[in-house]
């Protein structure tokens, strides 16, 4: 283990980029919301397809060029969506008792948390995560904020304040298997239960070779 240790929001902040949209001034930021809201509702009703950018701009109540100010492609507007999704579930973990013995049966309950949500709303989900595999270039600093906001929320949820680089790694690969696995999902090429033994296996083996490294420190 390395000998200098930090907290997760400063390890993290180093690579930061902030959330979408927290540059706004008020009543733009209520125009944005509006239409990520808007974008979220036509997804839940119809799926990825449903969402054109002239529903959205109608459904909102702005002009089309206001739309497309903000979010240059239906792609990038759902994965704002998605980012602010994770965003909430890290802040709604944050400070309440999770159960579970040890770090990776606390990850695992938080992750079963997230499936039965997609199961509540799939069309939605599908079409958030659909828009992360579409997604190009113009996504990027909202795909890096992603990233981040997944290595937060399991970190939180394995209850680590403190991190090695060892730590942050490994909770870094439990996101990064997490997001694989959820297009998976959206792609049909894997259950949402499939899905969770998927991630329990995963989870298991990143911590059991993270406690025999902090065993050998």
């Amino acid at each position: 283990m390395t000998e200098q240790s930090t907290t997760v929001a400063a390890t993290e902040g180093r690579l930061s980029t902030s959330s979408p949209g927290s540059d706004l001034r008020p009543a733009q930021r209520a125009r944005y919301m509006r239409i990520i809201a808007s974008a979220r509702e036509l997804a839940a009703e119809g799926g990825y397809d449903a969402v054109q950018m002239r529903a959205v701009a109608d459904r909102s109540g702005v002009a089309l060029g206001t739309v497309y100010r903000y979010f240059p492609s239906k792609n990038h507007l759902l994965v704002v969506a998605l980012v602010l999704e994770f965003e909430a579930a890290t802040e709604r973990f944050t400070g309440g008792d999770i159960p579970g013995d040890g770090s990776a049966e606390r990850i695992m309950n938080v992750l079963r948390a997230a499936v039965s949500r997609l199961a509540e709303r799939p069309l939605l989900y599908d079409a958030l995560v659909r828009a992360a595999m579409f997604a190009d270039a113009t996504s990027a600093p909202e795909l890096d904020r992603l990233g981040q906001v997944l290595t937060e929320l399991f970190a939180k949820a394995a209850d680590i304040e403190v991190v090695t680089e060892e730590v942050l790694n490994a909770v870094r690969i439990v996101a990064d298997v997490w997001m694989s696995s959820l297009v998976s999902w959206a792609a049909g090429r894997q259950s949402a239960e499939a899905m969770l033994d998927h991630m329990d296996t995963t989870v298991t083996l990143v911590f059991d070779r993270l406690e025999r490294l902090q065993r050998a420190s």
